[in-house]
């Protein structure tokens, strides 16, 4: 009676190489970052962080990898995972994008007041303005309020 054959045991498949991984290419002391990933994940672009330093299309059989980004989870794993954020830079991107918004309107608007007292404009208008000003004040409060509400869910 024949034995059944035993399987060969192949070698365990590593993940997928990911942008934003840290590799040493073959004859090379300097790191490397992943730019892009080819179709089917056998060729990456790399880039020197910093600088303006490329390579193209080397295979990812020949890197050293030396951090990988863990992959993105998915609750249905049939599907595409969902891309992954940061919940605290994305405020701080907000916050930045506020403040500076905030500043240039207000100048803007205390350059058109300052104009129109030259003018001698009506006082209403230049009221309104001031309102203006406090108005765009409380609405961006009342968003980045909304945001980070709807960031902690």
């Amino acid at each position: 009676m024949a034995k059944p054959r035993k399987k060969a045991s192949q070698p365990e498949a590593s993940a997928p190489p990911q942008v934003g991984d840290k590799v040493y290419p073959p004859n090379s002391q300097m790191l490397y970052e992943i730019s892009h990933v080819h179709v089917g994940g056998d060729e990456v672009d790399l880039h020197v962080p910093g600088t303006n330093l490329q390579r193209f299309r080397v295979r990812t059989d020949r890197l050293t990898f030396v951090e990988r980004k863990p992959p993105a989870r998915t609750a249905n794993p049939f599907t595409s995972p969902e891309p992954v954020f940061d919940g605290g830079e994305l405020l701080e991107r907000i916050e930045t994008v506020q403040r500076d918004n905030l500043k240039q309107s207000d100048d803007d608007i205390d350059i058109l007041k300052a104009y129109l007292k030259t003018q001698r404009a009506p006082k209403a208008a230049i009221e309104a303005l001031e309102d203006l000003t406090v108005d765009q004040h409380k609405a961006w409060k009342i968003a980045v309020g909304k945001i980070k509400k709807g960031l902690e869910r």
